[in-house]
């Protein structure tokens, strides 16, 4: 048994992070493959905290480990937290953070788990979409920070 008492565990919500890698007033986003979880889909750049990790540390090591670009951490900006229940049963807090510069090229470093990466207009995101992405962007793009996504008693942001 843990030593760590129950009110620290958590209540099997995970956290992740995502990133709003804008350039030209278009949108970066990768495809999913062999994730075991949408795959196929598109998403913005991120996942889940590594423990011990907070937010800001998360977005950066995401974004070098996916798409191959340096943050500098003051020129990121959490714009939007998501709180999301998955029809499959999980929820999520998702922090949404938007870079407009950063060092490096980005091309896909995780081929083994991402099939493409291409740049769309804020527009032109297609319908296979992650929810916490479609969302994300769309909280982002009217100005907003907070939204819930999938619970039947609320208005979903997803766009």
């Amino acid at each position: 048994m843990s030593d760590v008492p129950n009110a620290l565990r958590g209540n099997g919500i995970a956290v992740a992070v995502q990133l709003l890698i804008v350039r030209d007033g278009r949108l970066l986003l990768t495809r999913r493959h062999n994730t075991g979880f949408a795959d196929g889909d598109w998403n913005a750049p991120g996942g889940r905290l590594e423990q011990g990790e907070h937010v800001l540390a998360a977005v950066i090591r995401e974004a070098n480990e996916e798409v191959g670009v340096q943050l500098v951490p003051d020129e990121v900006r959490m714009v939007a937290v998501l709180h999301i229940q998955s029809p499959l049963g999980g929820t999520r807090i998702v922090f949404t953070f938007h870079a407009e510069t950063w060092t490096g090229e980005p091309y896909n470093r995780e081929p083994e788990r991402c099939s493409d990466l291409r740049w769309f207009g804020f527009d032109e995101i297609p319908p296979a979409t992650l929810l916490s992405t479609r969302a994300g962007l769309n909280l982002f793009l009217h100005g907003e920070h907070f939204g819930v996504c999938g619970w039947s008693q609320h208005p979903s942001v997803d766009g």
